[in-house]
């Protein structure tokens, strides 16, 4: 896992107690190693607490901007459900980090 993270977690966590995220985990060169300081953006997973449908758009993209705020990078965040695509998912399960589950 890349300093950034390490160093961030207790700030990652609050931002997910306050977005109600159920799980949130990370994935990709963040985790695996090969990230690059000036171009990598930070692959995450979210599968969020239950809530208003008609909410959940708001929060998703309140959660993303909260994050890219505070890691200062761009950010991939994935739903968790919207995971079809089996290669995708073997991927991501391959090098996935759990960074925050709900108590």
């Amino acid at each position: 896992m890349i300093e950034l993270l390490r160093a961030k977690r207790e700030a990652i966590e609050a931002l997910c107690r306050k977005h109600r995220v159920r799980h949130l985990d990370a994935f990709g060169s963040s985790v695996a190693g090969g990230f690059d300081e000036t171009r990598s953006d930070v692959d995450f997973v979210v599968e969020f607490l239950p809530q208003s449908r008609h909410g959940l758009g708001d929060v998703y993209f309140r959660l993303l901007h909260d994050l890219e705020a505070l890691l200062g990078r761009p950010v991939d965040l994935v739903e968790a459900s919207a995971i079809r695509n089996p290669y995708f998912r073997a991927s991501f399960e391959a090098t996935r980090t759990p960074i925050y589950a709900a108590a």
